[in-house]
């Protein structure tokens, strides 16, 4: 009753103050700073009133610690604020994709940081023992959401903007701050920072602290290294209105400092520690150094002061940022947070990795149960196309024989609940050796696109590679990927095109056109076109174009439609064996948008010296027999000048099944090869000289 009659009697005395604005987090000596000062001084400048609000919380702190300081000192070790505490994980699946006990780490650091429990306050210097406070703050996991639903207190949400986060985030999901106090992990972060977030009095909508996993507790995918573990109470410090020690900026070390100060009365005025070193006896503006502060630099993360203990409760009171609904009884029952909730398990969350989607027809993928929320004991996969057609295991291997696109669904229950997972034409089985061959060209005048044969990679599931039936470098249709809006910067998005024969082709070249315009002078998207010749397991990059030299037209500010004389030719060399004379050769053109516009690719042909070969093997007297063969092979074949000759056979993935390496060779020449290999199709590449002569066989068994 004390503080809320305090409150009521502060509300009319609060006055406004300007908060000193920041710069850009920084990275250096293996460990990242904090980007919460250039965050704030961004968000001011898109809300006006936000410092407003936050000044006039400053207001209320120095009115409200008059009459708290009183108060506090019989308030023992009692916690007196729970905060609901929600953890959103934005992954693709990878390292960031943190685990629940990581996750429960990062709580239990915070609640030991918070409340003086760490294990090595001993450590703090005697001269700041008397001021090193227990801010009686508890951090819980919510075991009901917004809905009133059961939760664990951890969201898993799939998206692309985990590589470049910053508030881009937030929009994917986010719990009432007023309610929750949200946290999102991610894998990194747009400006290189640890982590950052903002002071009480921002908007609702991005409130809270955005974390690199591998600063998010103290194992795991995160280091147990004293200042990473306590990363996340530095930022929750920042969240509760905590300054840097040094004051409102992200320049520690700066002389300057000592001329401000954090406006907490019991921290020493300190220019900060910018090389996170620990020097507990250092002196920067005339006093020792509170070094050991969670809210400096220095790799020795301790303690808060008593002061800055008064500075977060009255955060946590002032009706600036509703930070004083978060702890009401009223809130804890409806989070599920209160004293003696009773837990139950929650029903899982059907979820699946899948590390790649393509496979050539008769090989296998790996999948991987990651359901979460709740603990499955109940599990079935359905793998329509695939061996086995059903399964139970948490990892299984799946064989696909037949070309074609094809479903997954899991099925995952506990005793509290089930759910599914549906993932259409997830799973692309390619026909090897490819289907089309040689030469190629493709204006999508009549095309069905993208039809059975193109593949499109859309991550975040906003635009993706369409066809246009408006412009084109041929004819009136290309195929498009808008940028202009609905794609965020970071997005990336991928064209795959159909599997290509290039058994029997020579120096093979890959054209095609495109057109691009920036939405301004600082647009630094761009293409990279990849190259698979096994099936797509992997890539190989063979162009990248990159701002300036991918803009084929000015900056455009509203929807991109390219002129006749915007489209740009690019020819790529494909002649390499790595590609020339294979049976399987995909194409990936990858588009990643930096605050591009609109881009168009038309005219994509492939051609090469079909049926060379034929010429060099008649001039060499080739012979090949059985082919087919149920047993071993031979071939022959009369040089007449001695010259090096060398060869390989490769399997319908481009594998090498055996080989001669190279060696100089005259007269008539026979050789033996196929002992022992399995049943299929196989290619015979022979290197005469700079000549190549590449003949398809086939063993049966």
């Amino acid at each position: 009753m004390f503080i809320h009659s305090v409150i009521m009697r502060l509300l009319a005395q609060i006055a406004l103050l300007i908060l000193p604005l920041a710069s850009m987090a920084q990275q250096h000596n293996g460990y990242r700073t904090c980007d919460t000062d250039n965050m704030w001084k961004q968000a001011v400048l898109n809300d006006s009133r936000a410092a407003d609000r936050n000044a006039q919380l400053r207001a209320f702190r120095n009115q409200f610690l008059q009459q708290y300081d009183a108060y506090r000192v019989q308030q023992g070790a009692t916690v007196l604020y729970r905060i609901p505490v929600v953890f959103h994980i934005i992954h693709t699946y990878g390292p960031e994709n943190i685990s629940r006990a990581q996750v429960l780490d990062a709580v239990n650091s915070l609640n030991l940081s918070f409340q003086k429990l760490n294990p090595d306050t001993g450590v703090v210097v005697p001269l700041f023992q008397p001021i090193f406070a227990n801010s009686q703050i508890e951090f819980v996991l919510p075991n009901l959401d917004p809905a009133g639903n059961c939760t664990d207190g951890i969201t898993r949400t799939y998206s692309t903007l985990t590589g470049s986060a910053s508030d881009n985030v937030k929009a994917l999901i986010d719990w009432p701050s007023n309610q929750y106090f949200n946290i999102w992990v991610v894998r990194n972060i747009a400006s290189g920072a640890a982590g950052y977030a903002y002071y009480p009095g921002i908007s609702a909508s991005i409130d809270g602290v955005v974390m690199r996993h591998d600063y998010t507790g103290s194992f795991g995918t995160s280091s147990s290294s004293n200042y990473t573990e306590r990363s996340l109470t530095h930022e929750a410090g920042h969240w509760l209105d905590l300054p840097h020690t040094w004051g409102s900026t992200n320049t520690p070390g700066d002389p300057n400092n000592c001329n401000s100060d954090d406006g907490i009365s019991d921290t020493p005025n300190t220019i900060g520690v910018d090389d996170f070193s620990c020097n507990t006896s250092q002196v920067t503006c005339s006093t020792v150094d509170n070094v050991q502060n969670y809210m400096d630099y220095a790799s020795c993360h301790y303690m808060f002061t008593e002061g800055q203990k008064g500075a977060m409760h009255a955060a946590l009171n002032s009706p600036i940022g509703g930070r004083n609904n978060l702890w009401q009884p009223a809130n804890l029952l409806l989070t599920g947070t209160e004293a003696g909730h009773v837990v139950q398990e929650c029903a899982p969350k059907a979820d699946f990795d899948l590390k790649k989607r393509q496979v050539c027809a008769g090989s296998s993928l790996a999948f991987k149960d990651v359901s979460w929320r709740g603990v499955a004991t109940q599990r079935t996969w359905y793998f329509p196309g695939g061996t086995p057609s059903t399964d139970t295991s948490a990892a299984p291997i799946v064989t696909y024989n037949t070309p074609g696109l094809y479903d997954v669904i899991l099925v995952v229950a506990n005793a509290n609940g089930s759910d599914s997972l549906v993932r259409s034409q997830l799973v692309r089985v390619i026909a090897t050796p490819g289907q089309i061959a040689v030469p190629y060209a493709e204006s999508f005048e009549t095309i069905a696109f993208p039809g059975t044969d193109w593949f499109i990679e859309n991550p975040d599931q906003n635009n993706a590679w369409s066809l246009s039936t408006i412009t084109g470098a041929t004819g009136t249709r290309s195929v498009r990927l808008v940028n202009q809006s609905g794609n965020a910067s970071g997005s990336v998005d991928a064209l795959i095109t159909p599997t290509f024969d290039l058994s029997n082709s020579f120096g093979t070249q890959l054209g095609f056109k495109v057109a691009f315009a920036p939405k301004n002078s600082t647009d630094s998207s761009f293409l990279k076109v990849y190259v698979s010749n096994n099936c797509g397991n992997s890539w190989l990059l063979r162009y990248t174009k990159i701002g300036t030299a991918l803009h084929t037209a000015p900056p455009t500010s509203g929807p991109f439609f390219p002129s006749a004389s915007q489209w740009m030719s690019e020819v790529i060399n494909l002649s390499s064996t790595l590609f020339s004379g294979r049976p399987s050769i995909m194409l990936k053109f990858e588009f990643t948008n930096e605050r591009g516009n609109n881009i168009y690719l038309d005219d994509i042909n492939i051609s090469a010296a079909v049926g060379m070969s034929d010429i060099n093997a008649s001039r060499y007297d080739l012979e090949l027999w059985p082919n087919p063969s149920s047993g071993t092979m031979r071939f022959r074949m009369n040089l007449s000048n001695s010259m090096p000759l060398s060869w390989e056979l490769r399997d319908a993935s481009g594998r090498i099944c055996a080989q001669k390496l190279p060696v100089p060779s005259s007269g008539m020449l026979e050789e033996e090869f196929g002992a022992g290999l399995p049943a299929g199709l196989y290619v015979l590449h022979l290197h005469v000289g700079d000549e190549h002569i590449a003949r398809r066989v086939i063993f049966t068994r």
